[in-house]
Protein backbone atom coordinates (compact mmCIF):
# COMPACT_ATOMS: atom_id res chain seq x y z
CA UNK A 1 0.00 0.00 0.00
CA UNK A 2 3.13 2.38 0.83
CA UNK A 3 4.46 1.99 -2.18
CA UNK A 4 1.14 2.80 -4.43
CA UNK A 5 1.11 5.76 -2.18
CA UNK A 6 4.64 6.75 -3.34
CA UNK A 7 4.43 6.11 -6.76
CA UNK A 8 1.33 8.92 -7.09
CA UNK A 9 3.51 11.44 -5.56
CA UNK A 10 5.29 12.42 -8.70
CA UNK A 11 2.26 12.45 -10.77
CA UNK A 12 0.89 15.20 -7.92
CA UNK A 13 4.06 16.85 -8.38
CA UNK A 14 3.67 17.00 -12.23
CA UNK A 15 -0.08 18.44 -11.80
CA UNK A 16 1.09 20.23 -9.41
CA UNK A 17 3.65 22.28 -11.68
CA UNK A 18 1.44 22.86 -14.76
CA UNK A 19 -1.04 23.85 -12.51
CA UNK A 20 0.79 27.17 -11.02
CA UNK A 21 3.25 27.02 -14.37
CA UNK A 22 -0.52 28.06 -16.41
CA UNK A 23 -1.55 30.10 -13.67
CA UNK A 24 2.00 31.82 -14.75
CA UNK A 25 1.87 32.00 -18.16
CA UNK A 26 -2.10 33.22 -18.09
CA UNK A 27 -1.15 36.07 -14.92
CA UNK A 28 1.36 37.52 -17.99
CA UNK A 29 -1.87 38.50 -19.79
CA UNK A 30 -2.88 40.61 -16.58
CA UNK A 31 -3.77 44.53 -16.67
CA UNK A 32 -3.26 46.41 -13.01
CA UNK A 33 -5.34 48.67 -12.43
CA UNK A 34 -4.15 50.80 -9.12
CA UNK A 35 -5.90 53.89 -7.40
CA UNK A 36 -4.58 55.51 -4.39
CA UNK A 37 -8.26 55.46 -2.54
CA UNK A 38 -11.75 53.85 -3.03
CA UNK A 39 -13.72 56.27 -4.68
CA UNK A 40 -10.66 56.67 -7.49
CA UNK A 41 -11.15 52.91 -8.03
CA UNK A 42 -15.30 52.68 -7.65
CA UNK A 43 -16.26 53.25 -11.33
CA UNK A 44 -13.62 50.61 -12.29
CA UNK A 45 -15.06 48.10 -9.78
CA UNK A 46 -18.11 48.24 -10.69
CA UNK A 47 -17.74 47.36 -14.55
CA UNK A 48 -16.07 44.14 -13.61
CA UNK A 49 -17.04 40.86 -14.53
CA UNK A 50 -16.17 37.28 -13.12
CA UNK A 51 -14.96 39.59 -9.83
CA UNK A 52 -12.71 37.35 -7.52
CA UNK A 53 -11.43 38.94 -4.36
CA UNK A 54 -8.53 38.18 -3.30
CA UNK A 55 -4.93 39.31 -0.88
CA UNK A 56 -1.85 38.53 -1.13
CA UNK A 57 0.45 39.90 1.64
CA UNK A 58 -2.09 41.87 3.28
CA UNK A 59 -2.90 43.82 0.16
CA UNK A 60 -6.77 43.22 -0.82
CA UNK A 61 -7.49 43.15 -4.80
CA UNK A 62 -10.23 42.24 -7.02
CA UNK A 63 -9.55 39.48 -10.22
CA UNK A 64 -11.73 39.98 -13.09
CA UNK A 65 -12.46 40.75 -16.60
CA UNK A 66 -13.38 44.43 -18.05
CA UNK A 67 -14.41 44.24 -21.82
CA UNK A 68 -13.27 40.55 -21.97
CA UNK A 69 -9.70 41.76 -20.41
CA UNK A 70 -8.35 40.01 -17.49
CA UNK A 71 -7.10 42.37 -14.95
CA UNK A 72 -6.41 42.91 -11.48
CA UNK A 73 -8.01 45.55 -9.44
CA UNK A 74 -6.13 46.95 -6.51
CA UNK A 75 -5.66 50.07 -3.88
CA UNK A 76 -2.00 51.32 -3.05
CA UNK A 77 -2.72 53.93 -0.17
CA UNK A 78 -1.44 57.18 -0.36
CA UNK A 79 2.03 57.96 -0.58
CA UNK A 80 5.17 57.10 -2.49
CA UNK A 81 6.31 53.94 0.33
CA UNK A 82 2.60 52.38 -0.15
CA UNK A 83 2.74 52.73 -3.87
CA UNK A 84 6.34 50.72 -4.69
CA UNK A 85 5.67 48.30 -2.14
CA UNK A 86 2.10 47.72 -3.51
CA UNK A 87 3.49 48.17 -6.91
CA UNK A 88 6.40 45.49 -6.46
CA UNK A 89 3.92 42.55 -4.94
CA UNK A 90 1.22 42.86 -7.20
CA UNK A 91 4.21 42.78 -10.35
CA UNK A 92 5.59 40.16 -8.63
CA UNK A 93 2.18 37.80 -7.81
CA UNK A 94 0.79 38.71 -10.99
CA UNK A 95 3.29 39.64 -14.00
CA UNK A 96 0.65 42.18 -15.35
CA UNK A 97 1.60 42.92 -19.18
CA UNK A 98 0.97 46.69 -18.26
CA UNK A 99 0.29 48.85 -14.76
CA UNK A 100 -2.35 51.39 -15.00
CA UNK A 101 -2.59 54.22 -12.51
CA UNK A 102 -6.33 56.13 -12.15
CA UNK A 103 -6.44 58.96 -9.88
CA UNK A 104 -6.40 62.34 -9.18
CA UNK A 105 -3.66 65.43 -8.78
CA UNK A 106 -4.39 68.94 -7.06
CA UNK A 107 -4.13 71.67 -10.22
CA UNK A 108 -0.97 73.65 -10.22
CA UNK A 109 -2.21 75.87 -13.13
CA UNK A 110 -5.42 77.63 -13.34
CA UNK A 111 -6.35 77.01 -17.24
CA UNK A 112 -6.51 73.43 -15.75
CA UNK A 113 -10.03 73.20 -14.34
CA UNK A 114 -11.26 70.84 -11.99
CA UNK A 115 -11.85 67.05 -13.72
CA UNK A 116 -9.73 68.19 -16.68
CA UNK A 117 -7.49 64.69 -17.11
CA UNK A 118 -3.70 64.81 -17.13
CA UNK A 119 -2.04 62.14 -18.92
CA UNK A 120 1.52 62.18 -17.38
CA UNK A 121 4.21 62.39 -20.17
CA UNK A 122 6.46 62.64 -17.35
CA UNK A 123 6.46 62.39 -13.58
CA UNK A 124 8.68 63.68 -10.63
CA UNK A 125 10.02 63.52 -7.25
CA UNK A 126 9.48 67.08 -5.96
CA UNK A 127 11.15 66.26 -2.85
CA UNK A 128 14.19 63.77 -3.65
CA UNK A 129 17.31 65.09 -3.80
CA UNK A 130 19.40 68.22 -1.41
CA UNK A 131 17.06 70.59 0.58
CA UNK A 132 18.81 73.88 0.21
CA UNK A 133 18.15 77.71 1.29
CA UNK A 134 17.00 78.31 -2.58
CA UNK A 135 14.84 75.41 -2.61
CA UNK A 136 15.19 71.63 -4.17
CA UNK A 137 17.81 70.54 -5.76
CA UNK A 138 17.35 67.26 -7.57
CA UNK A 139 19.88 64.28 -7.80
CA UNK A 140 20.02 61.28 -9.12
CA UNK A 141 18.66 58.23 -6.90
CA UNK A 142 20.29 55.18 -5.97
CA UNK A 143 18.09 51.81 -7.14
CA UNK A 144 18.56 48.57 -5.85
CA UNK A 145 21.38 47.87 -8.36
CA UNK A 146 24.41 48.10 -6.86
CA UNK A 147 26.41 51.34 -8.22
CA UNK A 148 23.50 52.21 -10.20
CA UNK A 149 21.62 55.85 -9.69
CA UNK A 150 18.26 56.86 -11.73
CA UNK A 151 17.11 60.21 -12.22
CA UNK A 152 13.86 61.01 -10.18
CA UNK A 153 11.99 62.00 -13.57
CA UNK A 154 10.00 58.60 -15.07
CA UNK A 155 8.43 58.58 -18.51
CA UNK A 156 5.83 56.07 -19.33
CA UNK A 157 5.53 53.03 -22.47
CA UNK A 158 5.16 55.20 -25.57
CA UNK A 159 3.41 52.87 -26.69
CA UNK A 160 0.33 52.98 -24.14
CA UNK A 161 0.61 56.63 -24.08
CA UNK A 162 0.46 56.76 -28.34
CA UNK A 163 -2.53 54.71 -27.55
CA UNK A 164 -4.22 56.95 -25.08
CA UNK A 165 -3.72 60.12 -27.13
CA UNK A 166 -4.88 58.03 -30.33
CA UNK A 167 -8.19 57.31 -27.95
CA UNK A 168 -8.91 60.85 -26.86
CA UNK A 169 -9.86 61.82 -30.53
CA UNK A 170 -12.80 59.44 -29.92
CA UNK A 171 -13.83 59.84 -26.59
CA UNK A 172 -16.80 61.68 -25.46
CA UNK A 173 -17.25 62.28 -22.02
CA UNK A 174 -19.90 60.06 -20.20
CA UNK A 175 -20.83 62.84 -17.78
CA UNK A 176 -20.61 66.74 -18.02
CA UNK A 177 -18.69 68.15 -15.02
CA UNK A 178 -21.03 70.19 -12.89
CA UNK A 179 -18.78 72.75 -10.44
CA UNK A 180 -18.86 76.41 -9.43
CA UNK A 181 -21.61 77.25 -11.16
CA UNK A 182 -20.19 75.90 -14.79
CA UNK A 183 -21.32 72.94 -16.66
CA UNK A 184 -18.52 71.10 -19.16
CA UNK A 185 -16.93 68.57 -20.33
CA UNK A 186 -13.80 67.25 -19.23
CA UNK A 187 -10.88 67.83 -21.26
CA UNK A 188 -7.22 65.77 -21.93
CA UNK A 189 -4.36 66.40 -22.57
CA UNK A 190 -0.19 65.25 -21.68
CA UNK A 191 1.73 66.79 -18.94
CA UNK A 192 4.54 66.97 -15.95
CA UNK A 193 2.75 65.49 -12.69
CA UNK A 194 5.24 65.92 -9.66
CA UNK A 195 4.80 63.61 -6.50
CA UNK A 196 6.09 63.97 -3.20
CA UNK A 197 4.85 63.17 0.14
CA UNK A 198 3.11 66.40 1.08
CA UNK A 199 -0.30 66.91 1.02
CA UNK A 200 -0.30 70.72 1.56
CA UNK A 201 2.44 73.09 0.99
CA UNK A 202 3.55 76.31 2.51
CA UNK A 203 4.06 79.43 0.08
CA UNK A 204 7.77 79.24 -1.15
CA UNK A 205 7.56 75.26 -2.07
CA UNK A 206 3.91 76.29 -4.23
CA UNK A 207 6.03 78.79 -6.38
CA UNK A 208 8.93 75.86 -6.66
CA UNK A 209 6.15 73.50 -7.59
CA UNK A 210 5.15 76.48 -9.96
CA UNK A 211 8.00 78.10 -11.73
CA UNK A 212 10.85 76.11 -11.19
CA UNK A 213 9.11 72.31 -11.47
CA UNK A 214 6.64 73.74 -13.38
CA UNK A 215 3.94 71.15 -12.86
CA UNK A 216 0.80 70.90 -14.01
CA UNK A 217 -0.83 68.39 -11.11
CA UNK A 218 0.78 67.54 -7.66
CA UNK A 219 0.22 63.77 -6.28
CA UNK A 220 1.75 61.32 -3.81
CA UNK A 221 1.87 58.19 -6.02
CA UNK A 222 2.82 58.64 -9.64
CA UNK A 223 6.42 58.95 -9.54
CA UNK A 224 6.82 56.06 -7.28
CA UNK A 225 4.69 53.68 -9.75
CA UNK A 226 6.77 55.01 -12.64
CA UNK A 227 10.33 54.23 -10.36
CA UNK A 228 8.99 50.98 -9.66
CA UNK A 229 7.65 49.93 -13.49
CA UNK A 230 11.20 50.85 -14.71
CA UNK A 231 13.04 48.96 -12.06
CA UNK A 232 10.48 45.75 -13.14
CA UNK A 233 10.38 46.41 -16.70
CA UNK A 234 6.70 46.57 -16.73
CA UNK A 235 4.79 49.71 -19.15
CA UNK A 236 2.99 51.87 -17.39
CA UNK A 237 0.51 54.94 -17.88
CA UNK A 238 -0.52 57.14 -15.38
CA UNK A 239 -3.61 59.51 -15.78
CA UNK A 240 -5.00 61.65 -13.42
CA UNK A 241 -8.06 64.08 -13.09
CA UNK A 242 -7.43 67.85 -11.60
CA UNK A 243 -9.07 68.34 -8.36
CA UNK A 244 -8.59 71.12 -6.30
CA UNK A 245 -6.52 74.46 -7.31
CA UNK A 246 -3.17 74.34 -4.94
CA UNK A 247 -2.84 76.98 -2.65
CA UNK A 248 -0.90 77.31 0.76
CA UNK A 249 -2.53 75.86 3.52
CA UNK A 250 -4.68 73.15 4.41
CA UNK A 251 -6.21 71.59 1.11
CA UNK A 252 -8.64 69.32 2.92
CA UNK A 253 -11.44 71.02 2.23
CA UNK A 254 -11.24 71.66 -1.44
CA UNK A 255 -9.99 68.10 -1.85
CA UNK A 256 -13.38 66.87 -0.52
CA UNK A 257 -14.96 69.04 -2.89
CA UNK A 258 -13.04 68.70 -6.29
CA UNK A 259 -11.67 65.28 -5.36
CA UNK A 260 -14.41 62.91 -6.17
CA UNK A 261 -15.11 64.91 -9.57
CA UNK A 262 -11.57 64.31 -10.59
CA UNK A 263 -11.74 60.42 -9.52
CA UNK A 264 -14.81 60.05 -11.91
CA UNK A 265 -13.55 61.82 -14.70
CA UNK A 266 -10.23 59.73 -15.17
CA UNK A 267 -12.40 56.84 -13.83
CA UNK A 268 -14.52 56.87 -16.42
CA UNK A 269 -11.64 57.73 -19.08
CA UNK A 270 -9.15 54.70 -18.33
CA UNK A 271 -12.72 52.84 -18.67
CA UNK A 272 -12.88 54.06 -22.39
CA UNK A 273 -9.22 53.72 -22.62
CA UNK A 274 -9.19 49.54 -21.56
CA UNK A 275 -12.46 49.18 -23.81
CA UNK A 276 -10.83 50.48 -26.88
CA UNK A 277 -7.05 48.47 -25.78
CA UNK A 278 -9.53 45.55 -25.55
CA UNK A 279 -11.26 45.99 -28.96
CA UNK A 280 -7.50 46.49 -30.59
CA UNK A 281 -5.71 43.32 -29.17
CA UNK A 282 -8.77 41.10 -30.03
CA UNK A 283 -8.48 42.22 -33.68
CA UNK A 284 -4.68 41.86 -33.50
CA UNK A 285 -5.45 38.94 -32.47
Amino acid sequence: MKSKNYCALPIIFTACFFLLAGNYLLAKDVTLILGAVPWEMAPVEAELTDAEPGTVNNIPFIRGKLYGMPVVVSLTGVGKTNTGMVVGVLCNEFRPKRVIFSGTGARVKPEIKAGYIILAEETFFHDAGNLHHDGMQMRPINGPEKGKFREPVFKPSPSLLAKALEVTKSHEPKELINVDGETYPTKIRTGRITTGDLFSVNEWKLDEIRHKFEADLFEMEGASVGQACQILDVPWLLIRGGSDLIQAGNASEDYKKYGPIAAKQAALFTLYFIEQLAQSELKAN
